[in-house]
């Protein structure tokens, strides 16, 4: 209920989809992942009856709601016009949060526990307010990004895009988004994974 009701707060205060960045297809009216897939599908087939050379990177992230620093998403909330109560009700919600490990053995019962830990990092997945934050938080991802590329981003997947003419400007392009978007994965203490993060060229 707590997180309902900051939730509609936080939502009467701003206009969350004139906030949120074009290319996020999550919480933004009348769209979905349907959307999502048929742009990048359109924009996909454009180019390649345009003659052009099509590369694609599907980045995938480890852990990602569990990894959102709590001080840098405050710090964020500002540039959407979050501030005085609203923003302390943020505060106050990611605040004095505690965690442990309880190990149980089946056979006995015995139950060992760890000791409470602070939680530092991570937007809870199952109240509403959850996803909210973590798309404020990487909302500003497509800024860090090379021009003339087209991200598509739902949630916590992104793919980007990237049409040349030129088969060499195509691979330079690739090889500066791809170290774009790892560097403000690593600045936004998000961890890429490497082995579930793709790259499709199409001739």
């Amino acid at each position: 209920m707590i997180e309902k009701a900051l939730y509609n707060r936080l939502i009467d205060h701003i206009n969350i989809n004139s906030l949120l960045n074009s290319q996020q297809y999550i919480f933004r009216s009348n769209l979905s992942t349907d959307n999502a897939i048929f742009n990048l599908t359109h924009e996909f087939l454009k180019a390649l009856n345009s003659k052009m050379t099509v590369g694609n990177i599907f980045f995938d992230l480890e852990k990602a709601f569990d990894s959102i620093s709590h001080s840098l998403l405050i710090n964020k909330l500002p540039q959407y016009g979050i501030l005085g109560k609203s923003k302390l009700l943020i505060e106050s919600y990611l605040a004095n949060r505690f965690q442990r490990v309880q190990l149980v053995n089946p056979l006995s019962d015995a139950k060992l526990d760890s000791t409470w830990m602070k939680v530092k990092c991570g937007v809870p997945q199952g109240p509403i307010l959850g996803p909210v934050l973590f798309i404020l938080y990487i909302n500003d991802l497509p800024k860090a990004i090379v021009p003339n590329v087209t991200p598509i981003i739902f949630a916590d997947d992104t793919s980007i895009l990237i049409t040349r003419q030129d088969a060499k400007e195509l691979e330079e392009d690739l090889i500066l988004t791809f170290n774009q978007v790892s560097k403000w994965f690593k600045q936004n203490s998000l961890s890429l994974n490497i082995n579930k993060t793709y790259f499709t060229h199409f001739f």
